[in-house]
């Protein structure tokens, strides 16, 4: 049998108190999140192992099951068929118990049809009519985004957000306005992977999408960090002051 020292429940207590403020911080963003609609953007599956797209998936699937309605939209594997792709997601998701249907093109009927269902619908841009035509994952989330009225766009890639002076030795920016989101773009040099997110980040909150997201989603969990916590893992952009939640304002003083 194994002795447990002083330290050890010490450690003990600490992990199991850093984990109930998790969980207590995040209570406020369930309450915020419950019945709406988040487009998630992946677009690092060729930057995870088999092993952290499957922890993805999870996070995913909690969403689900914390009450919010989840549209994946992605891109593929390379060397991949991305109608296989599609399948495999939706495949990979339905692993957690999770209902979900791989869809093709944007059609806002059927995408209503599956998330009232309890589906999380899982998008390829390409449909039929444009097989042969190169798509951006990027900017049908962003149109998805805008056509279900949804609450968040979150683009999950190799990016991490916005820095100051635009290099990653600078003060990192977890919250940015649209305005400065603009001139941002206007003044530094930054990617086209990069510029093409915050453009449609930008296009997203202008038409009433409540804020969008730049995360890293090689890093473990990001998107629930991002989601349910105040200052979050990413850039997350927003139409103005007012678009901040109450529990923001009340945490940082109105000071974002």
């Amino acid at each position: 049998m194994r002795m447990i020292n002083v330290s050890d429940k010490d450690k003990s207590r600490s992990r199991a108190a850093t984990k109930a403020s998790i969980l207590v911080d995040a209570l406020p963003y369930i309450r915020d999140f419950a019945g709406k609609v988040v487009v998630i953007c992946y677009c690092c599956s060729n930057l995870l192992t088999e092993e952290e797209e499957m922890e993805v998936m999870k996070d995913i699937s909690l969403l689900k099951s914390i009450g919010m309605k989840p549209i994946v939209v992605h891109d593929f594997r390379i060397g991949g068929d991305r109608y296989r792709e599609n399948k495999r997601i939706a495949n990979e998701i339905e692993k957690n118990g999770i209902k979900s249907v791989g869809l093709c093109g944007i059609d806002v009927q059927t995408l209503h049809m599956t998330i009232d269902n309890g589906y999380i619908p899982v998008v390829m841009p390409n449909d039929v009519d444009t097989e042969n035509i190169i798509l951006y994952p990027e900017n049908t989330a962003c149109e998805i985004a805008i056509r279900m009225g949804a609450e968040k766009l979150v683009y999950m890639s190799e990016e991490a957000g916005l820095f100051e002076n635009g290099d990653e030795r600078g003060a990192f920016i977890p919250v940015i306005m649209r305005d400065e989101a603009e001139a941002y773009l206007n003044k530094n040099k930054v990617t086209d992977s990069l510029k093409i997110k915050v453009l449609n980040a930008i296009a997203a909150v202008d038409n009433k999408v409540s804020r969008a997201h730049i995360i890293d989603g090689q890093i473990h969990h990001s998107m629930l960090l991002e989601f349910f916590s105040t200052k979050g893992i990413g850039t997350a952009v927003i139409k103005d002051r007012g678009h901040l939640y109450e529990h923001e304002k009340a945490a940082t003083g109105d000071d974002i």
